[in-house]
C-alpha cells in the first residue's frame, strides 16, 4: 500500500497539476481550434514557470541546507518553497495575460495563487495538504468547465469528472497512508483548491465574455 501511495503522490504532484489543468482547459474546449502547436507552446511555458523553476528553487534550498527534505515533510520548512511557488505562479499569470488567455486559464492560475496564499498562512499553525490543494484546484477546473459549458465535447464531461474525483480520493488516501497528513488536513486542502479555482475561473471567464 505504501508503494502505491508513493507512486500516487508522485504522479499527482502539485507542481505537475498546473500543466495538466492548462492542457485540459485548452484541448477540451473551443480553444483547441488554436491548434496543437500553439497549445504545446503554452504548455511548455507553463512547465517552465510551474515545474522547472520551482523545482530548481527547492533543489537550491536543499543544497544550501535551508530545508532538510526535498519532499518538504516538515511543516516549518514549507514557507520559503511556498513563496517560490507563489512568485512562479505570478510569472505564469503574466505570461497567460500577455498570451491573451484571460479566461478559464487565467482564472485557474489566479485561483491557484489564492489557494497557495491560504496554504502559506495556514501552514504557520497547521500542515494543510498542498497535494490536495492542487488536485482540488484541478477538480474545480473540471467542474467549472462543465458548469459553464466550456468543454467542447459534452460526452467526455462525466469521464473527466469521475477521473478527477477518483484521483482526488486516491491521492488523499495516499497522503494519509504515508502519514503526511490527517483526514482534516486532506479535506481542507482539497476544499481550499476547489473553491478558489471554481470561483475565480467563473469570474475570469464571465469577465472575458462581457468584454
Amino acid at each position: 500500500m505504501k508503494l502505491f501511495a508513493r507512486i500516487c503522490s508522485t504522479i499527482f504532484h502539485p507542481l505537475i497539476i498546473a500543466t495538466v489543468g492548462i492542457l485540459i482547459s485548452l484541448y477540451f474546449s473551443y480553444m483547441s481550434m488554436l491548434g496543437s502547436e500553439y497549445i504545446i507552446k503554452v504548455a511548455l511555458m507553463t512547465v517552465l514557470f510551474t515545474i522547472a523553476i520551482p523545482s530548481l528553487g527547492v533543489l537550491l534550498l536543499y543544497k544550501t541546507k535551508r530545508i532538510k527534505s526535498i519532499g518538504l515533510v516538515n511543516r516549518e520548512e514549507r514557507t520559503l518553497p511556498y513563496i517560490i511557488f507563489f512568485i512562479c505562479y505570478l510569472f505564469e499569470v503574466v505570461f497567460l495575460w500577455n498570451a491573451n488567455l484571460r479566461g478559464m486559464q487565467l482564472g485557474f492560475c489566479v485561483g491557484g495563487i489564492a489557494a497557495i496564499v491560504i496554504d502559506l498562512i495556514v501552514n504557520r499553525w497547521w500542515k494543510i495538504s498542498v497535494h490536495m490543494t492542487a488536485i482540488g484546484g484541478l477538480t474545480g477546473l473540471i467542474f467549472v468547465m462543465s458548469y459553464m459549458q466550456y468543454i467542447m465535447y459534452s460526452e467526455i464531461i462525466p469521464y473527466l469528472q469521475v477521473a478527477t474525483i477518483l484521483a482526488s480520493g486516491a491521492l488523499g488516501t495516499s497522503r494519509i497512508i504515508l502519514r503526511r497528513h490527517t483526514i482534516g488536513q486532506v479535506c481542507c486542502g482539497f476544499i481550499n483548491g476547489f473553491v478558489w479555482v471554481f470561483l475565480l475561473c467563473m469570474l475570469a471567464t464571465t469577465m472575458q465574455y462581457i468584454q
